[in-house]
């Protein structure tokens, strides 16, 4: 069943995996950009998994990565760059996961985060990771919309399965045969996949001045 989780944090020596190098093609623009009271997709699950204490934060690109890199400027975060990208989610998953074992070789958690989940908060990563750290569980993830997945945390004893997820899936299977533990997030739901899901209400429109 679905658990509550305590509002409060965990210090924890947790590495974040922000999974940002597709081509949106189904939305027709990158959904990187889209932009959240002013401030991109990209740069807001950054800086949120940042604020809920991630003592390292790794950023996959792959898709016009340059022009994209432009958006973490000031960020303390790592980036890097997954050449096979088109290939699918799979290999940057997989990129992201063996940058942060080189990287941080002694994390005690994993956080697997996506950019396009547009009510994304601090508050719930922290939930997440506090969760995870109260008990000994393989995964814990957020549930919405009568099912679960990313935001996720998983413990180290996965991360080589993660290293070989490979072409176009990403960590949901493994999260299912993991017995999550489940943190709810109805606004999980709400993520940017189609035009129809911009978050139009909350982008910053010029001045027609």
């Amino acid at each position: 069943m679905p658990e509550t989780a305590p509002e409060t944090g965990a210090a924890q020596k947790a590495a974040a995996v922000v999974l940002a190098a597709g081509a949106s093609r189904r939305l027709g623009r990158p959904k990187q950009l889209v932009q959240v009271e002013g401030e991109s997709l990209l740069r807001r699950t950054a800086r949120l998994a940042l604020e809920a204490g991630c003592a390292l934060v790794i950023v996959v690109l792959g898709f016009e990565a340059e022009r994209l890199r432009a958006e973490l400027a000031g960020l303390p975060v790592e980036v890097t760059i997954n050449a096979n990208w088109s290939s699918g989610m799979g290999s940057s998953l997989a990129c992201g996961v063996a940058a942060a074992r080189r990287m941080r070789p002694e994390m005690d958690a994993l956080l697997l985060l996506v950019c396009d989940q547009a009510r994304l908060t601090a508050d719930h990563l922290r939930r997440l990771l506090a969760r995870h750290a109260s008990g000994s569980v393989a995964v814990t993830a957020s549930g919405y919309a009568g099912r679960f997945g990313v935001p996720a945390v998983f413990a180290p004893g996965l991360i080589p399965e993660l290293e070989r997820i490979e072409g176009d899936h990403g960590a949901r299977k493994l999260i299912l045969r993991s017995n999550p533990r489940i943190v709810d997030w109805p606004d999980g739901a709400d993520d940017v996949d189609l035009p129809r899901d911009l978050p139009l209400r909350n982008e910053k429109r010029p001045d027609p001045s």
